[in-house]
């Protein structure tokens, strides 16, 4: 590792901001707050960047709390980039963990601005709001991306919170879909022939996509809910609304899955004579792939630190950190962040999230993510060969 030599002072600098980055995640956690709404995170976190030099800009792309921090040193050299995210899940608050490692994220920023003052580059924290699928135009990180703010990034870190530490994590495409039926009401009693039974449509289209699931590749998944189906029973239902989660290994493979909805959603309407319409929901997320060169650095790093790690696997949920791993060299590593069987989503792991152990895990994450980055700094062999591996599986 070329940056050994900075690897003791960062971690030393990042010792001397524990307080300070527990101080604000544990408000973070205190005060949860869903997607789109996230001021009090958002400024805890911008009002620290600042302090420490960044220039920040706030509001992006017209997301009241989504913010970029910039600092840049006077000598040329890489752009990196640290993503946070800061909102929670209705009722069980932080049960993902992400007060915790948006502080990581700001923590790693700083100390890192400190460092290329004197190895050159520019650092940026991107604060990304709204990755929980529970609130409408989620995904934030799909329209920053979009909107050209990884367009001249030369790599990213960021993290998120587990029951273990996995260095590389593979995740998959997603999208929301919803599907509504328009039929005809009348008395089911009365004239039923003269009826169009949206509901009957909307089960037919449920039964047409688990009728085709043998021809689902392993890596697809498909989960529906009936949003509107009906009023009173005695009365032909003229509406019915669905909602399909949507799941697979790649965009293309997604698009596959797509297209077999649209067609059970036809079938559908043709049987029963209703009408229909898809509507895809903001913003459908791509396949999440870190690079390994990246993750061999981190491995590194946490074989000093004596943390036990796994090198990689696969999860069938989705991140929106996938449509970063598109645009530049990507690491989004989980760190842990409580007890072994802790489950993302419930109270015991909202629990963790203000916990010591929670609190250990976003100073390694913070520690991690600042020693990779460093020797993305000094290492042209590191810069080169997480390129080439971006060039040959993310393009």
């Amino acid at each position: 590792m070329l940056a050994e030599k900075y690897v003791e002072g960062i971690e030393k600098e990042l010792e001397t901001r524990r307080e300070d980055l527990t101080a604000i995640s544990r408000t973070i956690w205190e005060n949860p707050e869903l997607g789109h709404q996230e001021y009090t995170a958002s400024k805890l976190l911008t009002d620290m960047l600042e302090e420490n030099g960044f220039e920040v800009t706030r509001g992006l792309c017209g997301m009241d709390t989504a913010f970029q921090a910039v600092k840049k040193s006077n000598k040329p050299g890489p752009v990196i980039a640290f993503v946070a995210e800061y909102d929670a899940l209705p009722n069980v608050g932080h049960a993902c963990g992400h007060n915790l490692f948006c502080s990581s994220a700001v923590g790693a920023g700083i100390v890192l601005a400190e460092l290329a003052e004197q190895l050159g580059g520019e650092v940026r924290v991107i604060g990304s709001p709204a990755e929980e699928g529970t609130v409408p135009n989620y995904g934030a990180k799909v329209v920053l991306v979009e909107q050209g703010y990884f367009k001249d990034v030369d790599c990213v870190f960021t993290a998120h919170g587990e029951c273990e530490t996995v260095i590389e994590r593979c995740l998959l495409a997603a999208t929301t879909v919803k599907v509504r039926f328009k039929g005809v009401a009348v008395h089911a009693g009365g004239a039923p022939e003269l009826g169009k039974n949206a509901l009957t449509a909307g089960m037919l289209c449920m039964n047409n996509m688990n009728a085709i699931r043998q021809q689902d590749r392993a890596c697809d998944v498909v989960n529906a809910i009936v949003t509107e189906g009906g009023v009173v029973s005695n009365t032909i239902p003229d509406n019915c609304g669905l909602e399909f989660s949507i799941r697979s290994k790649t965009s293309a493979y997604l698009e596959r899955v797509m297209h077999n909805l649209e067609n059970s959603a036809k079938a559908a309407a043709l049987v029963t004579g209703c009408d229909y319409e898809l509507e895809i929901v903001k913003n459908p997320m791509r396949d999440t792939r870190s690079n390994h060169e990246l993750g061999l650095v981190l491995a590194e790093y946490l074989d000093r630190t004596g943390t036990p790690y796994k090198k990689y696997d696969e999860q069938n949920f989705a991140w929106d950190v996938g449509d970063i791993s598109y645009v530049c060299p990507t690491l989004g590593s989980y760190f842990k962040m409580g007890p072994d069987d802790i489950v993302c989503h419930t109270e015991p792991f909202c629990r963790a999230a203000n916990s010591p152990e929670g609190y250990q895990g976003m100073m390694l994450a913070a520690k991690g993510m600042a020693v990779c980055a460093c020797e993305y700094l000094v290492n042209e062999e590191l810069r080169e060969k997480a390129w080439k591996e971006f060039k040959e599986t993310r393009m």
